[in-house]
């Protein structure tokens, strides 16, 4: 008796849980990505006033702090430095690059919003 009893407190638990899933997820269901025409707007005047996370300088004041920091952990020498030094600025040449192809796309894309 006890075990058609689990077997069924099993079951029943089991269709509340499957009936109640798709009722949490309805609310949530596409309001992740979905963005209004203003939230589009305020974006690219953020890109071109080069407010939050568009603020370029800010951005690599921090990573050459992290940078700064991470080499003060490595404990690397005069010459390692240098050497690590050199990788970042290679890597940030690369950055740039792919940085100045996403901005000409975020360009377009305004242009396409502000029609």
């Amino acid at each position: 008796m006890k075990a058609k009893t689990s077997l069924f407190t099993a079951g029943v638990l089991m269709a509340a849980l499957f009936a109640a899933s798709p009722a949490a997820m309805a609310d949530h269901h596409g309001k992740k990505h979905s963005h209004s025409k203003a939230d589009k707007q305020e974006m690219c005047e953020n890109m071109r006033e080069g407010k939050g996370r568009y603020n370029r300088e800010e951005r690599r004041a921090e990573m050459e702090q992290h940078r700064a920091d991470m080499a003060d952990r490595l404990q690397l020498s005069d010459e390692q430095r240098e050497i690590w030094d050199e990788i970042h600025q290679e890597r940030q040449q690369k950055h740039q690059e792919r940085m100045g192809n996403w901005q000409q796309k975020m360009e377009k894309h305004c242009a396409d919003i502000e029609k």
